[in-house]
């Protein structure tokens, strides 16, 4: 292998440190996927594509913080197959 050094932004590596933590990969190996992928299979994204992936994701965190489901609130599966739950009957 060679090395290399490179500039990454400070989002970038947040998200890399992340990704890392979430795979069980290495940094480094996650670079060398990435790297792969954009020599070999051409998926590099296009310009501005990172950009509205990060706006959207930021407005739906935006989004998820400002609709919460009331405190206590369970999910239960079983209410998804009643026509009484669904349709909000007893």
């Amino acid at each position: 292998m060679v090395r290399k050094q490179l500039y990454l932004r400070e989002d970038q590596e947040q998200e890399l440190k992340l990704k890392a933590r979430e795979t069980g990969l290495s940094e480094a190996e996650l670079v060398r996927l990435a790297l792969d992928r954009l020599l070999h299979e051409g998926t590099a994204p296009l310009p501005g594509h990172v950009q509205a992936l990060a706006a959207f994701l930021e407005q739906a965190r935006k989004i998820s913080q400002q609709h919460r489901l009331p405190e206590g609130w369970r999910f239960e599966r079983e209410a998804l197959y009643t026509r009484e739950s669904r349709w909000g009957g007893g």
